[in-house]
């Protein structure tokens, strides 16, 4: 009887190691899997930021870019309705000072 109960006790000692060791490398997997899907986690975060980091700079870049041309092309009307309207007066300085050369120092 003694000789069972102490096969009886070592059987379940062992049985209880082995489900210590299955614990273990159970737990040991799920960390490795966790870790695993933690980096994956990370490596998309970063992807996706990087991403939207790029796709706001273009977009700012556009909106800048189409603001600018406004800006030139507005520019540039208002540069030639000055032009408009000033160009009578150049030619009339341009005469007057040909006029003044010409009295002044004469023909020849």
């Amino acid at each position: 009887m003694a000789e069972n109960l102490i096969a009886d006790i070592k059987a379940a000692e062992d049985k209880a190691a082995a489900g210590v060791r299955e614990a273990k490398a159970t737990a040991a997997r799920r960390l490795n899997q966790a870790r695993a899907e933690a980096e994956s986690a990370l490596k998309e975060a970063r992807q996706s930021s990087a991403r939207q980091f790029r796709e706001r700079i273009a977009a700012a870049e556009q909106a800048a870019e189409t603001k600018a041309k406004g800006i030139v092309s507005g520019r540039e009307a208002a540069a030639k309705t000055f032009y408009e309207q000033n160009k009578k007066k150049v030619a009339n300085a341009a005469s007057w000072i040909t006029e003044e050369v010409m009295v002044r120092y004469g023909r020849n």
